[in-house]
């Protein structure tokens, strides 16, 4: 990760990549590189989203020529004035605005409907698959996450993707807080501009009017969004997470397809990325327009100015070893198989013997104590673990890694166990070597001490005397 921080400085504008220009001085090439190589790095990451992520699933986005607000002022010139009125909390100062808001989600959710997620969804999906992902706050109502099987909601210990603007989704009371899913009768009076009824009130009212007491006011049901100018009503529970991720000490921040624009997700980000810098890590903006440098000075260290899942691709190409995926094993529980293999009996035969198995148990290397050859530390059939003390098998379900791991551990247990007998071997023939000279010097001393007794000295200048 420092390959990339050392580029980052601090007080220093982002630095703007774009992804296959080749006009960029050769320098570019090598930031990418370690910008892909932080991320890669990185093991607690924070994702914050806007609407780009879910353009290629056809989802306009809303500040572009063809977005949200410039659908809205096309579609409807004479309710609204500007296209973010309509998602402006001054809109139900107007029944015409409320019936035209009404109509708008309807077909807005008929188009999230069909869509289906991206590179970019997935690629959070793979995050938090390798326990990546520290979070991912998102300013998107369309709740795509989900198609991945990520978690959606609001409180940090349920939900995976944190939804700051709402979910479209669900329809909410305005007078009671009743939130229920859509149904085809709530579909259609919203396409036709009208507001249901919610349920809970009416039947509220209908009690209280039986009781002869004033009937009180029915609320509708509208999506379950934040409008401009609208107090959050979960902004406490979507502090409380933040807080805690903070505290969690990330070590990368990922913004994808945002104008920066939102007060709230400003907010959010200086904080996330004062906590990651602090880390030594890096803050990656990834848009197709760039970042205020008087706004983001200091904060964003890198700006790739390309499409959302193009960034992805390249990520991947740069980086392919991110994009693994470990798979489990689908083994059954099944005994462990009794050692009667031929590459087994070889396990314990000595070289040169008859073919008899060897019943002398094989010595530790590291302690030089002896163990028994069995199940237990057999890395396929029992081992303890590789690193700890809890039986690991094959039924409990090994990832392929895990398998190749303890594939590698008895190959290397077997050659070592060869190794051994090997040297016992040559130890006992080294043994015997000693003994026979032993016996030989013994001999040698009882001779001369019996020579000596009777005098005679067979030196070489005697025997040439006599």
């Amino acid at each position: 990760m420092a390959a990339a921080a050392k580029f980052a400085q601090k007080n220093a504008v982002p630095k703007t990549l774009r992804l296959g220009d080749a006009s960029q001085e050769p320098e570019a090439g090598l930031v990418l590189c370690a910008v892909s190589a932080s991320v890669a790095k990185a093991k607690r990451i924070l994702l914050v989203t806007g609407a780009g992520i879910s353009c290629n699933a056809g989802i306009p986005d809303f500040r572009s020529e063809e977005g949200l607000y410039a659908m809205v002022k096309k579609d409807y010139p004479k309710a609204v004035v500007k296209g973010r009125d309509l998602f402006d909390a001054i809109l139900f100062n107007s029944p015409v605005s409320v019936s035209v808001f009404c109509t708008f989600m309807a077909r807005l959710r008929s188009c999230i409907l069909s869509a289906r997620s991206t590179a970019v969804h997935k690629f959070i999906k793979h995050l938090y698959d390798c326990n990546r992902l520290l979070r991912c706050y998102t300013q998107n109502i369309d709740g795509l996450e989900s198609q991945d099987g990520l978690r959606l909601g609001v409180e940090g210990k349920s939900a995976d993707v944190v939804q700051l603007h709402g979910d479209i989704h669900m329809l909410k009371c305005t007078m009671c807080g009743l939130k229920v899913s859509w149904s085809q009768e709530h579909f259609d009076a919203l396409e036709n501009g009208n507001v249901p009824e919610c349920r809970n009130c009416s039947e509220k009212a209908e009690e209280r009017t039986n009781a002869g007491k004033r009937c009180p006011r029915i609320g509708g049901l509208l999506p379950n969004i934040v409008l401009y100018g609208e107090e959050h009503p979960d902004g406490d529970g979507i502090g409380r997470c933040i807080d805690s991720d903070i505290k969690s000490r990330p070590d990368c921040l990922i913004i994808v397809g945002t104008s920066l624009k939102v007060l709230g997700v400003k907010k959010l980000i200086r904080q996330a990325a004062k906590a990651v810098h602090e880390r030594g890590g890096v803050v990656i903006f990834v848009n197709n327009m760039a970042p205020a440098v008087s706004s983001w000075k200091g904060v964003i260290d890198y700006h790739i100015e390309s499409d959302c899942d193009r960034w992805i691709d390249d990520l991947r190409v740069r980086q392919p070893s991110l994009f693994l995926k470990q798979s489990r094993l689908p083994l059954g529980p099944t005994k462990p198989a009794k050692k009667t293999s031929s590459e087994d009996k070889n396990l314990s035969q000595k070289p040169g013997s008859s073919g008899k198995m060897s019943k002398a148990p094989a010595t530790s290397i590291a302690t030089g104590k002896k163990r028994k050859l069995s199940h237990d530390t057999d890395p396929l059939c029992g081992i303890t673990n590789l690193c700890g003390s809890k039986p690991l098998q094959r039924t409990s379900g090994l990832t392929a890694i895990e398998f190749d791991k303890a594939l590698a551990e008895r190959m290397r247990y077997k050659h070592q166990t060869q190794e051994l007998e090997n040297i016992a071997i040559l130890g006992k023939k080294a043994r015997g070597a000693i003994r026979e000279h032993a016996r030989q010097s013994v001999e040698c001393i009882r001779h001369r001490q019996k020579l000596q007794k009777t005098n005679y000295d067979p030196s070489p200048s005697e025997a040439v005397v006599s």
